[in-house]
């Protein structure tokens, strides 16, 4: 039987381990996305297609990259077959809730407030890290209150 002191130590470390993974995770996606853009811009020929394309798949793959990532190192999941399954479909829905709520909150501030949008971008980045943190440790990887 494991420690009880051992699993309460682990559950403080996971908001840390969020934060890591989602760093890497940024990093991951940022990388797909100059990648995918500059072989997407030799195969289009309208500049448009080419990054918003790069944009598209990088996104998917950042969306699996994290899902990984957060399966195995921030939320030490167990699920497997049909329950990973649900999991992984569970922490895209909170990807995209969190991505369409930047999206929604983004042109307000800008728009509205006057908020300059490389700060208004900042401030959301805060506000989505909470938005996904809530998401992802009650809704995605809910184990029965593990």
């Amino acid at each position: 039987m494991l420690n009880p002191w051992y699993s309460r130590s682990r559950n403080h470390q996971r908001p840390l381990k969020f934060l890591l993974v989602g760093i890497w995770n940024s990093i991951f996606g940022y990388g797909m996305f100059y990648l995918l853009d500059t072989l997407f811009s030799q195969v289009f020929t309208t500049r448009y297609m080419a990054y918003m394309s790069a944009l598209t798949f990088a996104q998917l793959l950042g969306i699996i990259n994290a899902y990984i990532f957060h399966k195995i190192i921030t939320f030490e999941s167990n699920a497997k077959d049909w329950h990973m399954i649900w999991e992984f479909i569970r922490f895209s829905l909170t990807s995209a809730f969190a991505f369409c709520l930047n999206l929604l909150l983004l042109p307000v501030l800008v728009e509205v407030f006057h908020v300059v949008p490389k700060i208004a971008a900042l401030f959301l980045v805060l506000v989505v890290v909470l938005v996904s943190w809530i998401g992802h440790s009650r809704f995605s990887f809910n184990q029965g209150g593990k």
